[in-house]
C-alpha cells in the first residue's frame, strides 16, 4: 500500500513538473518525452527489436508481389518469402556482382561482432550530437523562439545483446530496398506504390512501439505540455528525416563520382594535376558537408575518440579508407540497384567505420 501510495505521488509530482509556457521548459520536458521513450525500450528491448524485424518481413511481403504475374496486376515490385529468405552480402544475394558491397558488408559484420559494448555506445553518442545538430539546424526555421534539441539518450543502448537479430535486420533491409531501387531503374511507378505501402503496410505495424509512445504521451504531454509535445514531437521527426532525405541525396550522389571514376576518358573524370583517386576523394568530402556539419570529420572524431583499440597497421581516418574505396571503384562494375548502394555502405572500407551506420540504424533506417 505505501508503494501505491509513493508511486502515486511520484505520478502527480511528475505531471506537475510539465511546463511548456516558455521555450526552455518544453526543452526540458521534450528531453523527459525522450527519456521516457528509451525507458520504455529498455524494458523489454527483445520484444522491440524482434517487432522491428519481424514487421518489416511482413511489411514487404504484403507490399511486393511475389510474382511477376502478380506484380503486373497489382503495379508492385517483385519480392517474394524465398528472396527474403537469401543472406543479402552471401555469393548469391543480390550484391554478388559487387566485390566492393560485399567487402564492405562483411567489415560491417566483423565490426559489430568484434567491438566492445562500450566502443559501440561511444560511437552512437557522437554520432548522435551530429543527428541533433542537423534537426536543430532545421527546427530553428519551423518553430519560433525553439530552445534547441534537448540531449537524445541512447535508444539503441540494448541492441548489443542482440547482434544475430540486428545482423538479420540489415540482411533484410539490404535486400528489400536493393530490390526496390533495382525495380525503379526500370519501373518508377510500381516501385512508389509498393515504397508508399511500405510506410503503412498493415494494421497494427509496430505497434508495440506505438504503445511505448501512448504510454509516453499519457505521462508527459500533459497540462500546459498537452499541445506543446506533440508539436515538437512532430517537428523533430519532420526535421530528422528532412536531414535522413538530405545526407540521401548527398550520398546518392556519391555515385556520380564513382561513375565518373569508372568511365574514365570522355566525360569521365579528367587527369590533371592529380590522379583519380584524389579527385575521387576530394569529390566525395564536399558531397559530405552540411551547413552544420562536416560528415568526414564527424566519423574521423568519433572513430578516434571512441575505438580504444586501434588495430595494429590499420588507419581508421577517413582520408584512408576513402582512398581504397576510389581504387576499388575504379575496377568495380556498375550494376543497376546496386551502384547507388555502393556509397551507402562506403565506411565498409574500415570494419570499425561500418559501425556508423550498425550503431545508428533508427536514424539511418531508410537511407538505402
Amino acid at each position: 500500500m505505501m508503494r501505491i501510495a509513493a508511486l502515486s505521488a511520484l505520478l502527480v509530482a511528475s505531471v506537475l513538473a510539465q511546463d511548456c509556457s516558455t521555450p526552455a521548459g518544453t526543452r526540458e520536458t521534450f528531453g523527459q518525452y525522450l527519456q521516457c521513450m528509451k525507458q520504455g525500450l529498455d524494458q523489454n528491448y527483445e520484444l522491440y527489436e524482434n517487432e522491428i524485424r519481424e514487421h518489416g518481413r511482413r511489411a514487404a511481403l504484403a507490399c511486393f508481389s511475389s510474382s511477376i504475374e502478380e506484380g503486373n496486376k497489382n503495379d508492385r515490385c517483385v519480392l517474394n518469402q524465398n528472396d527474403l529468405n537469401q543472406v543479402a552480402w552471401d555469393r548469391h544475394g543480390p550484391l554478388r556482382d559487387c566485390t566492393i558491397c560485399r567487402t564492405f558488408a562483411s567489415g560491417a559484420l566483423k565490426a559489430l561482432k568484434s567491438t566492445p559494448a562500450e566502443d559501440q555506445k561511444c560511437i552512437r553518442t557522437e554520432i548522435t550530437k551530429a543527428i541533433a545538430r542537423e534537426a536543430n539546424h532545421c527546427l530553428q526555421r519551423k518553430i519560433p523562439n525553439f530552445a534547441g534539441v534537448p540531449e537524445i539518450p541512447d535508444i539503441e543502448e540494448g541492441s548489443f545483446t542482440y547482434k544475430d537479430s540486428v545482423i538479420s535486420y540489415l540482411s533484410d533491409h539490404i535486400l528489400i530496398h536493393s530490390r526496390l531501387a533495382f525495380c525503379g531503374e526500370r519501373k518508377p511507378a510500381r516501385a512508389a506504390n509498393t515504397n508508399n505501402c511500405l510506410r503503412n503496410p498493415f494494421v497494427g505495424y509496430l505497434s508495440e512501439h506505438c504503445k511505448v509512445l501512448a504510454s509516453c504521451d499519457s505521462r508527459v504531454a500533459v497540462g500546459s505540455c498537452a499541445k506543446t509535445i506533440p508539436q515538437s514531437r512532430a517537428a523533430t521527426c519532420q526535421c530528422i528525416t528532412e536531414a535522413r532525405d538530405e545526407l540521401k541525396k548527398r550520398i546518392n550522389s556519391i555515385s556520380g563520382v564513382f561513375n565518373d571514376l569508372l568511365a574514365g576518358g570522355r566525360g569521365g573524370i579528367a587527369i590533371g594535376s592529380a590522379n583519380k583517386v584524389d579527385i575521387c576523394v576530394s569529390s566525395i568530402k564536399k558531397q559530405m558537408i552540411t551547413p552544420v556539419n562536416d560528415w568526414v570529420t564527424v566519423i574521423d572524431s568519433a572513430l578516434s575518440t571512441c575505438i580504444k583499440k586501434k588495430p595494429a597497421g590499420q588507419n581508421l581516418g577517413m582520408e584512408a579508407m576513402l582512398n581504397v574505396g576510389c581504387r576499388k571503384s575504379q575496377s568495380a562494375p556498375s550494376i543497376p540497384g546496386i551502384t547507388p548502394y555502393i556509397p551507402q555502405c562506403y565506411s565498409g572500407t574500415s570494419s570499425y567505420s561500418s559501425l556508423l551506420f550498425l550503431c545508428n540504424r533508427k536514424y539511418f533506417r531508410h537511407l538505402s
